[in-house]
């Protein structure tokens, strides 16, 4: 007889070795398990003896993302590559820069981005990554090789943020060689606290889209009882002026108060619920289908946050809502939008579809849309940490493959630090990060061939936005840095951008 073999917990375990002085690693902030094909896996992380431990739920190989400070390349989420499990620790900083340096392979490959010059400032900082990569390897005393590892780290980062903006140069010179931008090209969310002139003079002026909400808490926070002379204003304003609008989300799942109590009351009787919704969008449709012709249904209901849902009562009021705005007007354009599109909430709840999994949902259930929305916010906890250049390049990426055109639906971060685990992309949020960061994501949205619009999170700051101090507008009336540098981004393509100059050498 064979004797037993014990279980060897360690079997199914990744274990790193971090800096001491790093202490927002050893917080292990909004970190989750990712295998291959980026999907997010459930799993348990914790700290002990100063060493993170993750276990991944039937996976041997893994890869761990979290919150890490990053010195000057910012507090951002970073990734390990996907490492097989084993008793000795792995050194964090150092997998991190390994990750990054093949990152700038893989992206220079898929992108077909090898023929750039030895000069050019993203194969420059690519090679120190990979050389302090290297030293760091062979270096027998851990405390160098942890700080040579977070420089390599550093570069890498620098070094991939670089190549996506080559690509991006490449590509949107490539889509607007001799053409200008379509007149729906940039946009705003606005809020029906404020209706002031200035604020309407600005929107007329400078921006193509209005992205109007359809707050339903506000508009109905009674059954029954409706307010709608604050949406009225702007739908009117919007549509005597001609501009484009986009209304909703109609169904705001992404919000913890957007969908009122007496309703999420109903979320364990579905059909009750699924009753009051569709009383809601019919009566808002109503209302309003003769302004406006294109209709976001529903944002994040997908986490499964606010509202506990299964995934086919999920599909089934998508599919009542399109319908239902449809009947009303039949040239009317529909959208749902992700909140989360990075979707890390899968993690922790086994109710909660990803992006990728609930569009396949969605296109097995023969839902028709015309657009796919989704929120690109950082600087705050959860779902909108902050991410580097890179990250989010590659994450639109992903969505060239659902063959369906692609609006930039909520745009933003903050001018100062809100949570600080949130993160932030260079040095603590300011006025002039958030500006700079701005430019260069309307360039990298842009650049992508399938992104209709980018419209940025908020106009004006008001008591209940989507991301604190993000809005073009203070609320003493100042404009922020972002809306000229925005506004003059929209103006640089309303002309043809002729053909590409060499990129210039300096640092972001």
């Amino acid at each position: 007889m064979k004797p037993l073999v014990a279980y060897n917990t360690n079997s199914h375990m990744l274990r790193f070795k971090t800096s001491p002085t790093n202490l927002v690693a050893s917080q292990v902030i909004n970190a989750h398990l990712i295998v291959r094909d980026n999907q997010i896996v459930p799993g348990k992380i914790m700290v002990k003896d100063g060493v993170i431990e993750a276990h991944a739920n039937g996976q041997t190989n893994f890869s761990l993302c979290l919150l890490y400070d990053a010195s000057k390349a910012g507090r951002l989420m970073l990734q390990t590559p996907i490492l097989p499990s084993r008793d000795e620790p792995y050194v964090l900083p150092l997998e991190l820069a390994r990750y990054r340096i093949k990152l700038f392979l893989d992206k220079s490959e898929e992108w077909s981005m090898f023929d750039l010059s030895e000069e050019h400032i993203a194969t420059v900082k690519w090679e120190k990554a990979r050389s302090m990569f290297t030293t760091a390897l062979v270096t027998v005393d851990e405390g160098e090789t942890l700080e040579l590892a977070r420089k390599a780290l550093r570069y890498a980062i620098d070094a991939t943020e670089h190549l996506a903006l080559a690509h991006a140069d490449l590509l949107l010179h490539r889509r607007y060689t001799t053409k200008c931008a379509s007149t729906s090209t940039l946009g705003v969310r606005v809020n029906g606290s404020r209706f002031d002139k200035p604020l309407r003079d600005l929107i007329e002026k400078d921006m193509d889209i209005v992205s109007i909400p359809i707050p339903w808490s506000d508009i109905e926070s009674e059954q029954g009882k409706f307010n709608w002379e604050a949406t009225d204003q702007w739908v009117k304003w919007a549509h005597n002026k001609g501009k484009n609008i986009i209304s909703g989300p109609l169904l705001d799942f992404s919000q913890k108060d957007a969908i009122p109590q007496w309703v999420r009351a109903w979320e364990h009787d579905y059909p009750k619920f699924k009753d009051h919704c569709y009383d809601f969008v019919e009566r808002v449709i109503r209302r309003y289908g003769g302004a406006i012709s294109f209709w976001n249904v529903t944002s994040g209901i997908n986490t499964n946050a606010h509202v506990r849902l299964s995934v086919p009562s999920m599909v089934d009021l998508i599919r009542t809502a399109v319908l239902v705005v449809r009947q009303a007007r039949k040239d009317a354009r529909v959208m749902i939008e992700f909140s989360e599109p990075f979707s890390e909430f899968v993690a922790s709840d086994s109710d909660a579809a990803s992006v990728q999994v609930f569009w396949s949902r969605l296109q097995q259930e023969g839902i028709n849309l015309d657009a796919l929305g989704v929120q690109v916010l950082g600087g705050a906890g959860g779902g909108m940490a902050t991410r580097d250049l890179m990250n989010y390049s590659s994450l639109l990426d992903r969505f060239f493959l659902f063959e369906i055109p692609l609006i930039i639906s909520s745009l933003g971060v903050p001018c100062e630090i809100i949570d600080e685990r949130g993160g932030w992309w260079k040095l603590p949020w300011t006025e002039d990060g958030q500006q700079q960061w701005a430019n260069y994501m309307f360039f990298i949205a842009l650049s992508k061939p399938f992104v209709e619009s980018v419209i940025w999170t908020d106009l004006f700051d008001h008591d209940n936005p989507q991301l604190k101090t993000a809005a073009m507008v203070s609320k003493q009336g100042k404009p922020r840095q972002l809306l000229n540098r925005l506004v003059g981004m929209r103006r640089k393509l309303r002309q043809p951008l002729g053909e590409r100059k060499l990129p210039q050498k300096e640092e972001m």
